[in-house]
């Protein structure tokens, strides 16, 4: 989220935080730099929140805490996170239902109801939960799952099941989507689904329209990968995070906010770690010492303009080509 917003804008980001007695100093350092607004949950009793990501593949990852979690709940949150318009949060369905009723009731009641973005766990992720699902999708406005969780979700997939890329074709990324919008999403069903899929960028999709909104660093006409992308760890979480701000700035145009999303997680993945804020000699932000945010989506912006005209244009030869076909056979010549 942070990378859309000025210094002079940034505290209206809210970030609840767990520290443990061995928590480092660096970490809390690079969060102040930040200039968002802050709050320490200090545990003196308990070590820091700490986890090991594992690829098995370039796509696949399997986490493991390494110390006990300890979770955040609304009644940690002050009551000026608790008014936010949007919330974000990355738990299993029965906590994601829990959250978003502990919200509504102890937010200002003269505020209109926030947007919830949930995304859920992986550990969370089976056809054994997929009821608890469906109730949670039902309070939500967008569900955010990665193909693999998605998959796993509709029982499509085992722990096992080494074989991810079967899930990132487009037919079966809508497949997916199109079994999620059979149920209700959002209070009055109107919500979204985005499944992220990793190097093919995301799916989002609603009722109406479906759409695949590429990543920013797509791999090589090669097939290799693409040199920007040095560390893929953190760019779900970083594109939920530009995908929320799309949405404020978009009125809530989830197609737009998945552009914002795209970008995000573009800084996030060329380096390891979070991106790298600098500032020039007029004190205006840089981000990883390239283009800046808004030069990127406009980019990405294009490229999706362009590819959509060209989904038109082999629409348009299919379709002057079967009436030329019609014509044929009405005229006996075939």
């Amino acid at each position: 989220m942070r990378i859309w917003f000025s210094r002079q804008e940034s505290q209206r980001i809210a970030y609840s935080f767990h520290s443990g007695y061995d928590f480092p100093l660096n970490i809390l350092q690079s969060l102040l730099v930040l200039n968002i607004s802050l709050t320490q949950i200090w545990h003196s009793n308990l070590p820091s929140i700490r986890g090991i990501n594992t690829f098995k593949t370039a796509n696949q990852r399997v986490f493991a805490y390494q110390t006990p979690p300890i979770g955040t709940v609304p009644s940690d949150l002050p009551s000026s996170y608790l008014n936010a318009k949007i919330f974000h949060f990355i738990c299993s369905s029965i906590w994601a239902s829990q959250h978003v009723t502990d919200i509504l009731r102890l937010r200002d009641k003269r505020l209109p109801p926030p947007i919830f973005v949930w995304e859920p766990i992986p550990e969370g992720a089976s056809k054994e939960n997929i009821q608890s699902c469906i109730e949670a999708m039902k309070m939500v406005d967008v569900v955010s799952p990665n193909h693999e969780e998605a998959a796993a979700l509709l029982g499509l997939i085992t722990e096992d099941d080494e074989d991810d890329e079967k899930f990132l074709t487009e037919e079966m990324l809508i497949c997916m989507a199109d079994k999620f919008l059979k149920h209700q999403i959002g209070p009055h069903g109107n919500g979204s689904v985005v499944i992220r899929a990793s190097y093919k960028g995301c799916l989002v999709a609603t009722k109406e329209k479906k759409e695949i909104i590429p990543a920013y660093w797509t791999s090589l006409k090669d097939g290799n990968r693409n040199p920007h992308v040095v560390d893929v760890t953190g760019a779900g979480n970083a594109f939920c995070g530009g995908f929320m701000v799309g949405l404020l700035k978009s009125n809530f145009d989830v197609f737009e906010a998945a552009l914002y999303g795209a970008v995000s997680a573009s800084f996030t993945v060329e380096q390891f770690g979070t991106p790298r804020l600098s500032f020039d000699e007029r004190g205006n932000e840089i981000w990883n010492a390239g283009d800046t945010p808004s030069v990127r989506l406009q980019k990405l912006r294009l490229r999706v303009k362009e590819k959509l005209k060209e989904v038109l244009k082999v629409k348009l030869k299919e379709r002057i080509d079967m009436k030329k076909m019609h014509v044929k056979d009405h005229n006996g010549i075939n």
